[in-house]
């Protein structure tokens, strides 16, 4: 069964929550060293970019992306990786790396349409889905470390059914919405009241 994620960016905080939850649970650099040097980076298999602010028509607009694999379902990074380093688990449909195939070629970045693919030591990092969780996952509470980490709730892993009704679900409200408020304006013009 084809798993997905799905990150809302209307929910989303940029708290960065998601990243150390990540980093944790797939024990990611940095490690703390002695005595400190930089600020060591490492791998972010899903990452947090920030866009804006911007002034638009007198009003502040700013929002944050996280961008992660998305394991698509004919993933384009799984064609051009020249060592088949980059594979998709029967199971669930999931993107995975066997490290020790990648020669580091970079190939797999120029096709993601995300830009999901991270190189640490000169090796393929990508998100897993947090997948040696997966039985255990749902039947336990338990999420991805990205999706139990969010206090907004803004990251959702499922089926690529449960994420399809989940976005119409979402695009439907947003749409209810918008209707609402042009209903609202027409009836306040009408009334005499013009905003």
């Amino acid at each position: 069964m084809q798993r997905t994620i799905f990150i809302d960016k209307d929910k989303c905080v940029g708290c960065y929550s998601c990243i150390v939850a990540c980093k944790l649970e797939h024990h990611l650099p940095p490690y703390p060293v002695h005595p400190p040097l930089g600020n060591p980076k490492g791998p972010e298999l899903i990452r947090v970019y920030q866009v804006g602010p911007q002034i638009r028509d007198d009003e502040v607009h700013q929002y944050f992306q996280p961008i992660s694999c998305m394991h698509c379902l004919d993933a384009p990074c799984i064609a051009a990786c020249p060592q088949s380093a980059i594979y998709q688990d029967i199971e669930t449909g999931i993107t995975l790396v066997n490290e020790d195939n990648c020669i580091g070629c970079k190939s797999c970045l120029g096709v993601c349409p995300y830009g999901a693919p991270q190189f640490y030591d000169d090796k393929l990092n990508l998100c897993d889905l947090c997948i040696h969780r997966l039985g255990e996952r749902r039947r336990e509470g338990r999420y991805t470390a990205c999706e139990a980490a969010c206090p907004a709730r803004a990251i959702h892993v499922g089926t690529t059914d449960e994420i399809s009704a989940m976005i119409g679900k979402k695009a439907a409200e947003r749409a209810g919405k918008e209707k609402m408020a042009k209903l609202e304006q027409k009836r306040e013009i009408g009334n005499g009241f013009q905003l």
